[in-house]
């Protein structure tokens, strides 16, 4: 529909400039933004919020478990999407990670990008933001990208940044912020989402 407002889904490797070309989005836009954080934060006191913490902090420890879940095509993903688009539907915004590309893949004016970078690129973004050594950001990166995939594969059946899942896949490295949002916008124009 014309008249709803647009959503913007960011999935990201770790240690890509991800916040940051969403937080450009977001005040261009005038958007609400929705990470994890953000998300938990609109369902605080409410009976969601069991639910969707439960979704965001339940990693798949036991691999066993997690193999035949897999198998026999088991993902508890209804009630936590629901409640995520129960939350950003109405407002519109930027959603980012939370499986936004899956969760709104059929629904007008939204977006699905994916932004990644090479190693080398991440390990720099990290030790310079996060002040933290090489062997730190080299660890986080294996840790987050692995859990992040799956997470993904777990509540969508699909393969985190696989390109076929997004609409736009940008290298944050080569492009940088702001080449990033410069295309981002570009292709809205072409959708005529603005």
């Amino acid at each position: 529909m014309a008249d709803e407002k647009m959503i913007i889904t960011i999935g990201r490797e770790h240690g890509t400039m991800g916040e940051k070309i969403a937080e450009k989005l977001r005040r261009r836009f005038d958007l609400p933004f929705y990470d994890k954080t953000h998300l938990l934060r609109a369902v605080e006191g409410t009976n969601d919020y069991d639910e969707l913490n439960a979704f965001f902090n339940d990693r798949k420890v036991n691999s066993l478990l997690y193999a035949i879940a897999m198998s026999e095509n088991v993902r508890s993903n209804e009630v936590p999407f629901g409640i995520i688009k129960k939350v950003v539907e109405d407002t519109g915004g930027i959603v980012m990670d939370s499986c936004g590309n899956y969760l709104f893949r059929n629904r007008p004016n939204t977006i699905k990008i994916f932004l990644h970078a090479d190693k080398k690129i991440r390990v720099n973004n990290l030790m310079t933001n996060l002040g933290i050594t090489k062997e730190r950001a080299k660890e986080e990166i294996e840790n987050e990208d692995s859990k992040r995939y799956e997470f993904h594969k777990y509540y969508t059946g699909e393969i985190w940044g696989a390109s076929k899942g997004y609409e736009i896949c940008l290298d944050e490295g080569v492009l940088g912020i702001d080449g990033c949002v410069e295309l981002i916008l570009d292709y809205l124009k072409i959708r005529k989402l603005i």
